[in-house]
């Protein structure tokens, strides 16, 4: 049994929010190409999960996630994975609720009742990484605590800001309960994979769909090559100095070093 994460961020009718630094809105795309891509999945006939569905299946699979809680991903796509009959998990940042472009906690509640995951996705916004330990269980904590009294259920998924992950993060997941944690990584999650240590494709505005279709086909040389090109400048740099230099060449400005990006 394998599985492929699909990492969403926000989805929109015309085009991506004005307000938004590019390292956010390269990653969001038009509903148009949102239903082509749940068109191929659903041709392709694998199993679509969400987070904590994943090792309870023993045939080939497919996880539709979306990142940071984007007004877009409840109001538009939401209603259009309902229409597939696709369930999907949702990871929020807590401070992000009620933000200009972002969910509120009325558009997380329709989510969850609508058979959604809804998972944590940090408090802040800040890459663990950069954190201490208590900060980094703190990130976690204070999300979870904030959803499952919300919610009224157990929160047990997470994803990482800026997707990047060591054992300290996969560690402070655990000791704040939560059972499966997705980075930002690519790769192909199989049955004996770590739970804290999943992998994810990255949707991009230019991903078009003979790249969905490779997916399905669980084809993901591209996606690792890329991912090894980027290994050394991040090893070289840190993740901290890594991310200041890919804003600046993005032509961003922001005094928030060790957040991924500010709303």
């Amino acid at each position: 049994m394998k599985s492929i994460c699909l990492m969403f961020h926000d989805i929109y009718h015309l085009e991506p929010l004005s307000t938004i630094p590019r390292s956010a809105s390269m990653y969001h795309i038009s509903e148009e190409d949102f239903i082509r891509n749940l068109q191929i999945i659903k041709t392709s006939g694998l199993n679509v999960l969400t987070a904590s569905d994943f090792n309870n299946f023993q045939n080939n699979s497919i996880i539709i996630t979306f990142d940071d809680g984007w007004k877009g991903s409840y109001e538009i796509a939401l209603p259009i994975l309902k229409e597939f009959e696709f369930k999907a998990t949702f990871f929020v940042t807590k401070d992000f609720i009620g933000q200009k472009g972002f969910c509120n906690e009325e558009l997380i509640l329709r989510a969850s009742e609508s058979g959604m995951e809804i998972g944590v996705h940090g408090t802040s916004h800040r890459m663990l990484s950069n954190l201490s330990k208590e900060e980094i269980k703190l990130e976690f904590a204070i999300c979870k605590d904030f959803l499952e009294d919300l919610l009224d259920k157990q929160i047990e998924s997470a994803s990482l800001p800026g997707g990047f992950w060591n054992k300290v993060i996969a560690t402070c997941a655990k000791e704040t309960g939560l059972k499966k944690l997705f980075t930002s990584s690519p790769g192909i999650n199989r049955a004996n994979h770590s739970m804290l240590n999943l992998k994810r494709i990255g949707i991009r505005e230019n991903t078009n769909i003979t790249d969905i279709k490779r997916f399905c086909d669980f084809n993901i040389r591209k996606e690792l090559l890329r991912d090894r090109m980027f290994q050394f400048p991040r090893r070289m740099l840190g993740m901290k100095r890594y991310s200041l230099l890919r804003r600046y060449l993005l032509g961003e400005k922001s005094e928030a070093i060790n957040k991924v990006f500010e709303p």
